[in-house]
């Protein structure tokens, strides 16, 4: 078999970087899986929800199902009484006969109105008495607090407020008590023949359909609430179980040890573990699901919102430099405060001076010959400033030929030193020379201590600048 040959390096690269395209098999595999989980960790959202109260809105998500779930869909789907199953949530006892009690004595009310004279004794009598046991009941809800308030189990006790302000809103007495708002309420008085009807409506409305919030949850063996959740979440995780031990078999080839996988994927332990009451462990599902849509390219590479990310990291990384430059600053001015010597090793002396002595070639031999036009001609209008009472005398002519001549001799000379080799290198070793003695200087203390106040005026000087153009910035 021929053997095929890649000349091209770029195509050779191209091959190893660019993996193979997936194939329509595994692309169609790869959505069934993000839809599966996508709808997994939609459902322990749901149920994460459930129970818990809601910022801002005191109340729960099933609080807002009862209120909002709309009655065409209740009577096609109840989730709020499929979920409660799952939750093991029952009708509270105290709702039932509450609720039960109510709805008989408006019965007997609607009885009553149309009733011949023969059954109205009798009928008064029956909502006397349902009249005397919603108030007993009322006054029950009221006065259990703590472990052996009804509302308690169910951790309802501001629904209780709610309902005790909404009651002593309707009906207000001296002494602002809800227990004497809800004993006018069921009285003769209150719910006359007349006004029945309004009172009842508004007690259905602002009373007990806050009452329904209460429910009942039943306590299993282990001692915590029982959940059943975990039932439908197996079927998931089962799923889960089985594609992650497939892609292990299928890509266990691309590494040289059997355990690198699940190490390079610890990541889907989220996915292959069932809690039963820790809800909150579901929720971590949703980083498997971004990472798996990133190796898919279903979203971009640079990651979940990144222009936002870079932007504010750019500028924590612009304020945070500039508090250390200036902190840095800050420091080395109070340690030079305190120290009025430069403890510096010979071996930084040493590369001072090499550094001084590289750019005093660099000055002697291409800087010097650039400036000495300059150099001659003040030379010359020196030399014109001192002879100039010397020109206005009887020899002025005479002079004036001689700075003739002294002028040009001047010029040659510079000429001659700053072009000539050894003119140069003359220059080089006064430079240098120089340099070394200004070196030496520097380790005498009266000298250090000259030099430390002039570097401390260089960085505070530094410093304001910075800080200006960081608050330039800034704003």
């Amino acid at each position: 078999m021929d053997k095929i040959q890649i000349n091209d390096k770029n195509e050779i690269k191209k091959l190893i970087n660019n993996p193979q395209q997936p194939t329509m098999i595994k692309q169609i595999y790869e959505i069934i899986f993000i839809i599966v989980l996508s709808i997994n960790i939609f459902l322990s959202i749901f149920d994460f929800l459930y129970l818990h109260k809601l910022p801002y809105y005191h109340g729960t998500l099933r609080d807002i199902l009862i209120h909002y779930y709309p009655e065409s869909l209740k009577n096609k789907f109840d989730i709020i009484d499929f979920w409660d199953s799952l939750k093991g949530i029952s009708p509270h006892r105290f709702n039932l006969a509450y609720e039960a009690h109510y709805l008989e004595l408006k019965e007997l009310y609607y009885q009553l109105s149309g009733s011949s004279p023969q059954e109205r004794a009798n009928l008064l009598n029956q909502i006397d008495e349902k009249l005397k046991i919603l108030t007993e009941l009322s006054r029950e809800m009221i006065d259990k607090r703590g472990v052996e308030s009804h509302f308690y189990l169910a951790r309802k006790d501001g629904i209780l407020e709610k309902i005790k302000n909404k009651m002593r809103n309707h009906l207000p007495n001296p002494e602002n008590s809800a227990k004497q708002a809800f004993e006018k309420f069921f009285s003769k008085e209150n719910l006359s023949l007349e006004k029945f009807e309004s009172e009842f409506a508004f007690f259905e409305k602002e009373i007990l359909f806050y009452i329904k919030e209460n429910y009942f949850r039943w306590i299993d063996e282990d001692g915590e609430f029982k959940d059943y959740f975990y039932k439908i979440d197996r079927w998931f995780v089962l799923f889960f179980i089985i594609d992650f031990l497939g892609r292990w078999i299928i890509l266990s080839r691309n590494y040289r040890k059997w355990y690198i996988f699940p190490i390079r994927h610890f990541y889907e332990v989220f996915n292959l573990y069932p809690p039963h009451h820790f809800s909150l462990f579901r929720l971590l599902r949703i980083i498997p699901l971004y990472i798996r849509l990133r190796e898919n390219k279903f979203i971009s590479d640079a990651g979940i919102l990144p222009e936002i990310i870079h932007n504010n990291a750019n500028l924590i990384a612009e304020e945070i430099s500039g508090l250390v430059i200036i902190n840095a600053i800050d420091r080395t001015i109070n340690l030079l405060k305190n120290n009025q010597s430069l403890n510096l090793e010979p071996q930084t002396f040493e590369s001072l001076k090499n550094l001084l002595q590289n750019q005093a070639y660099v000055f002697s031999y291409k800087v010097m010959p650039e400036i000495e036009p300059l150099i001659t001609e003040s030379v010359q209008y020196s030399i014109n400033r001192a002879m100039e009472p010397y020109l206005l005398s009887p020899v002025g002519p005479i002079i004036r030929i001689i700075l003739l001549n002294v002028h040009a001799s001047v010029k040659e000379g510079l000429e001659a030193i700053f072009s000539g080799p050894e003119g140069l290198e003359r220059i080089s070793r006064i430079v240098s020379k120089s340099i070394s003695d200004l070196i030496d200087q520097i380790q005498y203390p009266d000298n250090q201590k000259m030099v430390i106040e002039n570097v401390i005026q260089f960085l505070e000087v530094l410093k304001k600048d910075i800080q200006n153009n960081f608050e330039t910035i800034s704003s």
